[in-house]
């Protein structure tokens, strides 16, 4: 089966939900590469409503998850990016990415989401952790379960933003560590209530305060420290020198030995005669 427009095909890969209201296909994306999810409305009465609300919501070039709408076969068709892969859920609980890792993935959502212009109802859909893509290099994608889509119901990203990030630092906020941490979540709330480029701003700015803590305790902390690690440090040396001279030592002393054991048979003693008396070796 191939879902057209006058300008794009989408070759439909696999159906992910059916029912009365709509179809839910996985498509490959022709034009781009990689894979769409698009969803086929088939109540015709939903139409004006649902185009009404789409066309309120996608005020934004740079939302480029959203890919197109149009009919099709009399149905309305929305087509949205598609990533397969590991999601965020499945990598905290099988993977267990360390804080730093966990802090750049944090840091990389919430730049995506702004990058995007992500409107408010798609932004709520795709902050489910079960929705949010993370590829090996930690790099981020969304996908968009949309399918309530034909509700009029109001989205509110706050909430579905505000569980996210305390999933992602569960640990650290039951033992209340680091404090730049535990102070960004008690600032949480106001932050939500303001646009997403404050609180990316926010992050950003409690990331780089943890960073410039985690490397204020890699240096010295006293004079005596820095004395101790420099005799450490001329230890460390004196021990290759000392193993470096015990070998050369070990070579001068082997080719003696070899030098001396030729010398002793040159000169070894000669028992041709005793005294006077001059000993026959032919017989």
């Amino acid at each position: 089966m191939i879902i057209r427009t006058y300008e794009h095909e989408y070759p439909v890969s696999s159906v992910s939900e059916t029912n009365a209201a709509y179809d839910m296909y996985i498509c490959r994306n022709e034009a781009d590469g990689g894979f769409c999810r698009i969803m086929c409305v088939k109540d015709r009465s939903l139409f004006p409503d649902i185009v009404s609300r789409l066309t309120s919501e996608l005020h934004s070039d740079a939302f480029t998850d959203h890919i197109e709408y149009f009919n099709y076969d009399d149905m309305l068709c929305i087509v949205m990016r598609y990533t397969q892969g590991v999601t965020l859920v499945d990598k905290l609980e099988m993977e267990k990415p360390t804080f730093s890792e966990r802090l750049e993935i944090g840091r990389r959502i919430l730049e995506r989401a702004v990058l995007q212009d992500i409107p408010e109802y798609f932004l709520d859909k795709c902050l489910s952790p079960d929705c949010i893509i993370i590829a090996p290099d930690l790099s981020v994608e969304f996908n968009y379960p949309i399918g309530d889509i034909i509700e009029n119901k109001r989205c509110d990203a706050s909430d579905r933003t505000d569980k996210l990030l305390r999933l992602l630092f569960a640990r650290e906020l039951e033992r209340k560590v680091p404090d730049e941490l535990t102070a960004f979540f008690r600032k949480l709330p106001e932050l939500l209530e303001y646009s997403m480029i404050e609180l990316y701003s926010e992050y950003y700015m409690m990331m780089g305060r943890i960073n410039a803590a985690d490397a204020e305790l890699e240096q010295p902390k006293s004079i005596w420290f820095r004395i101790w690690a420099w005799i450490r440090s001329l230890g460390r040396v004196a021990k290759r020198i000392a193993i470096l001279a015990l070998m050369v030592l070990s070579v001068v002393y082997l080719i003696y030995t070899i030098v001396n054991s030729g010398s002793s048979r040159i000169n070894k003693p000669n028992f041709d005669s005793i005294g006077t008396v001059t000993i026959d070796k032919s017989r």
